[in-house]
């Protein structure tokens, strides 16, 4: 496997040539400019020296003969404020684009997931959450910069190079010498560096923790259990604890840091002076290449001093691996291709099915004819879902074989809530859908007029974060989500899965969305699941599953007269609402 320095150059292909270039041509100009500028000012300084020492040169004359040279570190000086003031703009840009890269890579390869429960393998979630890791953040760095300061700490050697070499002109091993202690004090520092940020990693759990704690007290969603139950000190302890630990680790560290950097400082502060000690007793050595060789050891400080780049493996190592782990894991770029459409049928044959050593379904065989409306009702945890998510094709089986139909759209019990306008909220579920499809598809469930009372009707953005935006309560969420579904029979789905749907509607408006979906949903096959007998009862057919195994078929009808589970659920259900009433 390559090293991590390695893995993290390989990114920056991603960010295309011409920005790769751009940050090299100035980089290496910046990394040359120290060392210009230390042999014009020795040039210049023996230039002077020489008008000062010759009596017949006036004034003037030594003036004429520095301004070329003036005008030459006037330009190298006011060209390197320049390209040092374009250079994180550059920086910025070239790292964008392989942050964006890296990203569109990402998504690309877990859309390409075939099935729903590859998506939600936990290893491959936790790659991807150490991709949203706060650890970048804290750095203000991502991936994209991380490759970029990493290739530029590799130019770093052009400029210790030619400082070296002014140096090897005065005594031919000082330039060796001082650029070997240059490197050990450079390694050294980034050494130090990656303990650092080592130190910030560990830390990263108890910090995420604290601020979990503090989320649960200041957020929307928990809110009224916070007050009512009075949480607020039990959650502020919590997070003081977590947050306080990680922050005692991170002081203790940058103070060790400090100590460290003063360390390589004086380290440094010591070579120069043998330098500069060495320059002053030589006594055969003109002012101009003192002056240089002065500037020359102070540009080898500059470069020493900036990082090798080796701290920053240390940051994103995690970010790497995580994508090396992501692309083993999601292997192809392009969404597998869809099976052709047969004649409509659904079936599943010996199908079974576990999470982890859980088993959920054993040997489950159902067919789902062409527009059928089918129920399916069992007590909770009976795998009710988990067979929606098979016929859709969601899911894997275990074992057994699976006949979905790729045109298949599913509500369910935890439909997506977006921060999106009312119009957009229904249309996600046809992107290509018409104004007049999505109105009509509104209309179909009933939520035109609650649409329309809305602060700005189908612009209104479904949050109360946003000026002018509005929340919904359940139903009228369940409502949303419902025309999505009629949207998405509308516009060519052939299988319509409902799971849940309406449970925060009462049974009138359960029954009234069911009638209207039915007769909005054209030819396609629906799935219902409902806990409701009062709707079930008017599905095609109803499938009971328990222990794992489909226990009864058949009409509302024809399993009343049975007499098994399921007339024994519907009359303990009829029972409950006799003694409501």
């Amino acid at each position: 496997m390559a090293s991590p320095s390695r893995r993290l150059l390989g990114f920056l292909v991603l960010a295309g040539w011409p920005g790769l270039v751009a940050v090299t041509i100035l980089e290496l100009i910046l990394l040359v400019e120290p060392t210009a500028i230390a042999l014009v000012t020795g040039a210049l300084v023996g230039r002077l020296a020489e008008a000062a020492a010759d009596d017949r040169l006036t004034v003037t004359a030594a003036g004429g003969g520095t301004g070329p040279i003036l005008a030459i570190l006037a330009t190298l000086l006011v060209a390197g404020n320049a390209l040092r003031a374009l250079s994180r703009p550059l920086t910025d840009r070239v790292s964008s684009r392989i942050d964006a890269a890296v990203r569109r890579e990402l998504t690309s390869r877990v859309l390409a997931l075939p099935t729903l429960d590859r998506v939600e393998d936990a290893a491959l979630q936790d790659s991807l959450a150490t991709m949203r890791s706060p650890m970048l953040t804290w750095m203000d760095e991502g991936l994209g910069r991380a490759a970029v300061e990493r290739f530029r700490s590799a130019l770093t050697m052009v400029g210790l190079v030619t400082a070296m070499l002014v140096l090897c002109q005065v005594v031919w091993w000082w330039g060796p010498a001082t650029a070997a202690v240059a490197l050990l004090l450079g390694r050294f520092r980034s050494g130090m560096w990656r303990h650092f940020f080592g130190v910030i990693k560990e830390t990263m759990p108890a910090a995420l923790r604290g601020q979990a704690w503090l989320a649960i007290m200041a957020g929307s969603r928990d809110a009224k259990e916070v007050r009512i139950f009075g949480l607020n000190g039990w959650l502020q302890r919590h997070a003081d604890d977590n947050i306080a630990d990680a922050v005692t680790r991170v002081v203790a560290a940058r103070e060790a840091l400090l100590r460290r950097e003063l360390a390589v400082f004086l380290g440094w502060a010591a070579t120069a002076s043998l330098v500069y000690v060495a320059v002053a007793t030589s006594g055969a050595m003109s002012v101009g290449r003192i002056a240089a060789t002065i500037g020359a050891v102070s540009a080898m400080f500059v470069i020493s001093m900036t990082s090798q780049g080796e701290d920053m493996d240390e940051v994103v190592a995690p970010a790497v691996e995580s994508i090396t782990r992501v692309r083993e894991a999601a292997p192809s770029l392009e969404p597998t291709p869809p099976p052709p459409s047969g004649t409509g049928e659904i079936s599943l044959t010996e199908v079974r099915f576990a999470y982890g050593e859980v088993g959920v379904l054993d040997g489950v065989t159902l067919t789902l004819g062409h527009g059928e409306v089918v129920a399916i009702v069992g007590v909770n945890g009976a795998g009710k879902t988990t067979l929606a998510k098979l016929l859709t094709g969601q899911y894997r089986p275990g074992s057994g074989t699976v006949v979905t139909e790729p045109a298949a759209y599913a509500v369910y019990q935890d439909f997506n809530r977006y921060e999106l306008s009312a119009y957009e909220n229904i249309r996600v579920a046809a992107p290509e859908a018409t104004r007049e499809q999505v109105e009509a598809a509104a209309a179909a469930v009933g939520a035109t007029a609650m649409i329309e009372r809305l602060p700005h009707g189908w612009a209104t953005v479904l949050s109360p974060k946003y000026a002018g935006g509005s929340d919904l309560s359940g139903g009228q969420w369940q409502k949303i989500a419902l025309a999505r579904a009629v949207l998405a029979a509308a516009t060519g789905t052939r299988l319509l899965v409902l799971d849940e749907p309406t449970a925060n509607l009462d049974i009138e408006a359960e029954l009234d969305a069911f009638k209207r979906i039915s007769q909005a949903r054209g030819d396609a096959t629906v799935v219902l699941i409902s806990h409701r007998f009062s709707t079930v009862r008017k599905a095609d057919r109803i499938v009971v599953l328990s222990g794992g195994r489909i226990t009864e078929d058949g009409s509302h009808a024809e399993l009343l007269a049975a007499d098994g589970e399921y007339a024994r659920m519907f009359h303990l259900q009829a029972q409950q609402f006799q003694e409501a009433g």
